[in-house]
């Protein structure tokens, strides 16, 4: 496939996900079925090289958006490496068919809950097929915002990663809305969200302990962000990760997109965790 005059590759698979028998919401969420196939873009050179998994963030899940904004290209091209995009549930091509009103991450917070899972299980099946296709290989995670959030997650479930790099993560997507749904303390729907609390931490990062080697942990974020709260998500996440490397740049969510300094710090973090060799990153 070619994105402006460029070619890629692209993938396509069964998911293969279910929630158990008997979860709630379980019946909506299988009802999405433009979440049973998983697609991903692949960016991959003729020889053995290391792999990226780019994993992007909400409202993203198109070819152009993510090639652009994870530049890609220059990954591949400049630091030698194999990259590939999977796409999230509930995006891009998987968004196909939904209900009105249905988006992840959302209101509805089970559908957050499976949204999530399933995301942390096609990022897992990419990982199996690559270890298939190039045993040995190195591979790195990347990612933006919900993506930040999913890779934490899959980063604490997979052994043998080199890196993963955090962009702008929020560390618990129920106490994140709740923080955005404008709701005051004495608003009847506050219980919901009180109530919704321990699904929250059932599906944040924060439940469980990376296995990404220290040196190989990596977080940015923006110090002006209005959405993934700095203090509030990102050094939660931190914390936890044992204080591992953060850069830090002046911007809100979005903006590390044109952020030099995010993008040095990227480049960075590759090479410093292994999986790029340094001659390649000059």
């Amino acid at each position: 496939f070619t994105t402006r005059n460029r070619t890629h590759e692209r993938m396509s698979f069964e998911s293969g996900y279910r929630p158990h028998p008997g979860e709630p919401g379980a019946d909506r969420w299988m009802s999405y079925t433009g979440n049973t196939r998983e697609h991903a873009l692949m960016l991959r050179h003729a020889e053995p090289r290391p792999w990226l998994v780019c994993i992007h963030g909400t409202e993203m899940g198109r070819a152009g958006l993510d090639l652009a904004l994870f530049r890609a290209w220059h990954l591949h091209t400049d630091l030698g490496l194999n990259v590939i995009l999977p796409v999230l549930p509930m995006h891009g091509p998987r968004a196909k068919g939904l209900p009105k009103g249905a988006v992840f991450p959302g209101e509805d917070v089970m559908d957050d809950v499976h949204g999530t899972a399933q995301a942390v299980w096609d990022v897992r099946r990419v990982l199996a097929w690559i270890r298939a296709q190039q045993p040995g290989a190195r591979i790195g995670l990347n990612s933006i915002s919900l993506g930040g959030l999913v890779a934490a997650l899959v980063a604490s479930l997979s052994d043998d990663l080199t890196c993963a790099i955090l962009g702008v993560p929020p560390a618990n997507l129920v106490e994140l809305l709740g923080r955005h749904s404008g709701l005051g303390r004495d608003d009847p729907r506050q219980t919901t969200l009180d109530l919704a609390a321990p699904i929250g931490r059932m599906v944040s990062p924060l439940s469980l302990q990376p296995k990404v080697p220290q040196e190989g942990r990596f977080i940015y974020a923006g110090v002006a962000d209005r959405i993934v709260h700095p203090r509030q998500q990102v050094l939660q996440l931190w914390e936890h990760w044992g204080r591992p490397d953060i850069g830090w740049y002046r911007g809100g969510h979005t903006g590390f997109f044109e952020a030099r300094p995010v993008q040095r710090y990227v480049d960075a973090a590759l090479v410093q965790s292994g999986l790029v060799e340094g001659a390649a990153a000059t």
